[in-house]
Formats: structure tokens, C-alpha cells, sequence
């Protein structure tokens, strides 16, 4: 196949040559930097795939130029993490959660919350292996509280000998941005639907809505509620890794479900700690939520969003919903 008429030597053929060849060359370099920046490490066969996050730094937060941004994302404050560490590439699956459901026994009676015409309510037919809507083994699992997610760690740390454990947010935030300095690892624009599965256009608006209406203490509703501009093929959760990752391997980081953290809930970031521990004061009855799903508005899923979880319930470590569920993390022995 000819790439152009004309002569080498002739002006046209040394520069179709010369950009053939540099998009050939960085092409190649890209793809071997991505290979080389991404290791994984998996300790059994029904463990997660983790990905090996290098020590670094990074702006945590959001100014209030950003849209939807809140107080409580402020002040942005440098986070330095001088450690290595593993995060989960993919958010926990069914079936890997179904490993630790036959191995421990662990109680998981209770039902689970989800939107219905008389908004949010608690439905006991509902759980981790049937939320309600179609789900495979390659789904995230949903319906776990924060003390499932717990509970799961501290097995999988038993049974491995390696410490499994939520992520810090500052941990979470590191692995969202990838060392991006925008609003999301794509970039500013809030369609992503093919980075992210958020509410867009394969969402029912009005179902949406009810939803949101319904938690009240979450958002605000703005006067001109949309989704994004654009499909990403899924009404609910999706089987992990259907989307494009970030630039450290991470799938699923913004959009799908929702992922529980470490951290107590404070009003805002002053005084949090900024070597990527967790803040283990403060509004502790309040667990935090990162990511949002896959039918929060645009305007959530940014890596800076967090959501401390409502503030009215007694036992919110032991509350379920249908799009809430985690990833984890894995500490690493430094040589």
C-alpha cells in the first residue's frame, strides 16, 4: 500500500515519511511506558487482581471554580505517599465475594436498600447475589455495608497473610487521579461514557430523579437536572473492567458503584492527614462513599467527590444499598 505518489526525495515524501515514522515511534514508546508502569499481583486464585501504585504526590480536593464541588471538599492540600501499595484493578466482584460468603458463614440477612415508586426503602428480597436487577459473577458486588466490606479484608488477610484493607481517601483520590490534575482522569468534560458507567442517556430520567428526591440529604437538586450527553450501554452496574481504565491500570474508579473507605466523616479537609493515612476522627457513624455509581449525576462522578454517608441512621456500617459496594487495597512490604 502506497502511503503517498511522488518521489522520496520530493518535499511531500520526506514529510509523509518523517510524520509516519514519529507516529509509529511514539506510538510504541506509549505503549511500552503504560506496560512497564503496570504490574499486577494476584496472591490466590480467588483474590483480586491488584495493581502496584508507586510513591508519589498529588493536589487532594477541589476549588470552588469546579462544579458541584462542596466546602468539604476544601481546602486542596497536598497528599504525599512515600510507600508503595496495591489497589484492587477492579472493584470486588460477586464472585469473589461469593469465596468469602463460603468460607466464613458471614451474615448477610438483612436486605438491602433500593429505589422503588415510594422512593427509598428496604427490601428483604434483595442481596449481595440478587440485588434486584441482572447481575453475573462478573458484576461488582453491591449490597455490602461497610462492615461486610470489613469483614471481607480481614479474610482475605487471614487467608493470604498479606494485609488487605479499605483504602484511605487519599489513597482512593491517588489511584482516581492517576496523576491527572483535572476534574476526572478523562479529562474536564463530564461525558465519559466510555471511562465511566454513570447516569447518561440509558438511564431513565424521572426513575432518576425519584431516586434523588428521595435521599434528600445527598444532593440538592439543580434547577436544570440532566444526565451525559452520551450512552455507556448500561442502565445499572456493569461487569467490571467493561469501561476504559486510568493511567495507573484502575478500572471502574468513578461510576459503577459506589466505594467504601476508611475515613470517619469531617465538614472539611483542614487539619486531614497528608501522608495518605486515614482521618480516623471525627463523624466515625458517618462512613464515606467514593466514586458514585451508575445512576449519580455527572457532577458526581469526580475524583475529588466524596460523600459521607447520612448522618440521622445509627447503624450506617451495616447499611446495604443496590449500588453500593468497594474496592481494596493491599499494603506492601518496602525492601
Amino acid at each position: 500500500m502506497k502511503l503517498f505518489e511522488g518521489p522520496i526525495d520530493s518535499v511531500q515524501g520526506k514529510l509523509i515519511l518523517l510524520l509516519s515514522l514519529f507516529y509509529f515511534l511514539t506510538t510504541e514508546v506509549f505503549a511500552k511506558d503504560l506496560t512497564q508502569q503496570i504490574t499486577t499481583i494476584k496472591d490466590c486464585e480467588h483474590c483480586p487482581l491488584m495493581v502496584i501504585i508507586q510513591p508519589g504526590s498529588f493536589l487532594m480536593g477541589s476549588s470552588s471554580t469546579v462544579k458541584g464541588s462542596r466546602e468539604d471538599e476544601r481546602p486542596v492540600h497536598k497528599v504525599d505517599i512515600n510507600y508503595y501499595f496495591a489497589a484492587g484493578q477492579f472493584e470486588v466482584t460477586r464472585l469473589e465475594f461469593q469465596k468469602f460468603i463460603e468460607a466464613t458463614d458471614h451474615d448477610m440477612s438483612g436486605g438491602c436498600y433500593g429505589a422503588t415508586e415510594q422512593g427509598i426503602q428496604l427490601s428483604e428480597k434483595s442481596d449481595w447475589f440478587n440485588p434486584g436487577y441482572p447481575v453475573s459473577d462478573h458484576h461488582p458486588v453491591v449490597c455490602v455495608s461497610w462492615n461486610d466490606a470489613k469483614a471481607y479484608a480481614e479474610w482475605l488477610s487471614e487467608d493470604t497473610g498479606f494485609t488487605y484493607r479499605l483504602f484511605s481517601e487519599s489513597e482512593w483520590e491517588y489511584i482516581a487521579r492517576a496523576g491527572t490534575k483535572t476534574i476526572r482522569f478523562w479529562g474536564d468534560a463530564e461525558e465519559g461514557c466510555k471511562f465511566a458507567n454513570g447516569a447518561d442517556l440509558d438511564i431513565t430520567p424521572e426513575a432518576f430523579l425519584e431516586e434523588m428526591q428521595a435521599r434528600q440529604t445527598k444532593i440538592v437538586l439543580p434547577e436544570n437536572w440532566k444526565v451525559a450527553n452520551c450512552h455507556d450501554g448500561f442502565a445499572t452496574s456493569a461487569p467490571v473492567g467493561s469501561f476504559r481504565p486510568n493511567a495507573y491500570g484502575i478500572y471502574d474508579i468513578l461510576g459503577n458503584v459506589a466505594e467504601w473507605v476508611e475515613d470517619c466523616w469531617n465538614n472539611s479537609y483542614i487539619n486531614a492527614p497528608t501522608d495518605g493515612s486515614s482521618r480516623l476522627y471525627g463523624d466515625c457513624d458517618r462512613p464515606i462513599l467514593r466514586g458514585a455509581s451508575y445512576y449519580d449525576m455527572p457532577i458526581y462522578l469526580r475524583s475529588s467527590n466524596h460523600y459521607g454517608f447520612e448522618s440521622d441512621q445509627s447503624e450506617n456500617k451495616d447499611t446495604r444499598y443496590i449500588n453500593f459496594g468497594f474496592r481494596v487495597m493491599r499494603e506492601v512490604e518496602s525492601d
